[in-house]
């Protein structure tokens, strides 16, 4: 009976001591890293607003993603909001009008099979008749869903993706100049083929990614293997961007237990994978933020990880021991000639906690990028508890290029299932507002309570043609801003295609657009707090 006494006081100060870590990984979750500095920095304030739309995948039948995406369906200059459904439901079309969301009746023709998932979205005009459609990645395809004024058609795209693989999200582009997009297609295992959430060396183990080149009438060639794209590995999403402004769409791929991978177009049809911070590492780099956040005119990134919230013995999984790890957040600048430095550390961002998509955004309008970071596993046990979930993070840019968490101070806090963070502005005062594209729940929206810094919006055509195309503004003060127009950003999701800049006090003089295909347009004149349209 002692035994057995001294076995239950043992098995009881396990629990306590287990109850106690969790609660203890929990509180660390929430806690700022960094102390930072915010002297004369202008913390932008929102209003949350919960969306109608009761997102219902909770991971028991589908990976545990869910799309989102800012598409202007009625080409009015306002932006709308697409949700994806989960098993069981429908997708969702909302708008933002006096204070709160509402469905829209447009939303009609975004069929979409019950059973199925909506992983990603993607925002483009494919036909070029001036409207936006939707390519959406789902549990049984990748579909096209065509704006027809006021509904959509829909269709599934002819792609040859391997059975053992889903199509989670897909990048745009037109790579052979045609005027037709061609899609990279980021592939991961089934769902009922997964064999656990931290394998990184078995052999052949994973989704295919694939390259497809469109014909001109929306049937596509299978151009991975040609492209020297062809691997098996887990993978999130990737992005065409100009990394080197040679005029070619480079490759920007996070892959799940892995590496990040960056992919040069040698402009002959073929990519090229060049090394970069991360290749000497496994991480699980997942969201990729996309933005020149040091000002030096060339596009930078950055990559969530797992950071500090999981055990080390818990997710080295199959790593052997002279393989090693980097949990952190990643921020790759850009140095030129295809060269990245791994500046996390010095940017006070590497140390936070596990975290989905990462979108920059100058959210203050003060001419430098911030970052907007989703959170919380809907896999991971003790998330499952609200108060243990981390609250996600929006760090504004200081003058010393490093970044403060001030959600709290802002009114910025989700602590629900936040896969994607997305920014568009729907009220109109020329700050972007904020929706974290929550799964299993609710998603929510924190609408900009405005301030008086300036802005110039630049609208360029969203067609493939304006993929990758450089944006350059001249302020008064002889300085400048450069925007890349991306297609895809923060995980699976699309943000708004509208580019904002933020001039504090300054006024615009030139705004230069050079597209990808070397066409360039250019304005002078006076500009501050509107809209130029190319």
């Amino acid at each position: 009976m002692k035994i057995l006494k001294k076995l239950l006081g043992g098995l009881g100060a396990l629990v306590l001591l287990v109850f106690i870590a969790v609660i203890s990984m929990g509180l660390a979750d929430s806690r700022i890293d960094y102390e930072v500095s915010t002297d004369g920095i202008d913390i932008p304030t929102y209003t949350t607003v919960e969306i109608p739309f009761d997102q219902s995948n909770d991971f028991t039948s589908a990976h545990p993603f869910a799309a989102g995406a800012i598409i202007d369906v009625d080409n009015d200059g306002t932006e709308e909001l697409f949700l994806g459904g989960g098993p069981g439901q429908l997708d969702a079309l909302l708008k933002f009008a006096d204070g709160s969301f509402e469905a829209m009746a447009s939303a009609a023709g975004i069929e979409k099979t019950l059973e199925s998932a909506s992983f990603g979205a993607s925002v483009i005009d494919t036909d070029g008749d001036g409207r936006d459609d939707l390519i959406v990645s789902r549990t049984d395809g990748v579909w096209l869903h065509r704006n027809i004024g006021n509904s959509f058609s829909s269709e599934k795209l002819p792609l040859a993706i391997p059975a053992n693989t889903t199509a989670m999200s897909v990048g745009v582009a037109d790579l052979n100049r045609d005027g037709h997009f061609d899609l990279f297609v980021a592939g991961y295992i089934r769902l009922d083929l997964v064999e656990g959430q931290n394998i990184f060396n078995k052999d052949g183990y994973g989704g295919s990614s694939r390259l497809f080149m469109n014909r001109g009438d929306n049937t596509f060639d299978d151009v991975t293997e040609k492209a020297g794209l062809t691997y098996v590995h887990n993978t999130f999403m990737g992005i065409f961007v100009d990394v080197d402004r040679d005029g070619f769409e480079d490759l920007v791929v996070a892959h799940d237990t892995g590496q990040v991978r960056t992919w040069k177009n040698q402009g002959d049809g073929t990519f090229a994978n060049h090394k970069n911070p991360n290749s000497d590492f496994y991480s699980y780099p997942m969201g990729i933020a996309v933005g020149d956040y040091n000002n030096d005119s060339l596009v930078d990134f950055a990559f969530s990880n797992v950071g500090s919230t999981p055990p080390n013995f818990l997710i080295r999984g199959d790593l052997t021991d002279e393989q090693i790890n980097n949990w952190k957040w990643l921020l790759f600048k850009n140095k030129g000639g295809f060269e990245f430095e791994d500046t996390a550390a010095d940017a006070k961002i590497a140390d936070y906690e596990f975290s989905w998509g990462m979108a920059f955004e100058d959210l203050n309008l003060d001419g430098r990028e911030d970052l907007i970071v989703s959170e919380n596993y809907i896999g991971l046990p003790p998330q499952k508890i609200p108060f243990l979930r981390a609250p996600g993070r929006l760090l504004i840019q200081n003058s010393d290029g490093e970044f403060a968490a001030v959600g709290k101070e802002a009114g910025v806090v989700n602590k629900r299932y936040s896969i994607a963070p997305i920014f568009a502005d729907f009220n109109g005062d020329g700050y972007s507002d904020i929706v974290h594209v929550n799964l299993a729940d609710r998603s929510l929206a924190f609408i900009s309570e405005g301030g008086d810094a300036g802005y110039l919006k630049v609208k360029l055509p969203n067609r493939v043609s304006s993929i990758a195309a450089n944006v350059r503004v001249t302020l008064n003060n002889g300085s400048s801003l450069t925007k890349q127009f991306v297609s895809g950003e923060g995980l699976c999701s699309d943000p708004s295609h509208m580019l904002t800049f933020g001039l504090g006090k300054s006024r615009v003089t030139n705004v230069a657009v050079t597209y990808i295909d070397g066409t360039q347009s250019e304005r002078e004149g006076d500009f501050r707090n509107q809209l130029l349209k190319f």
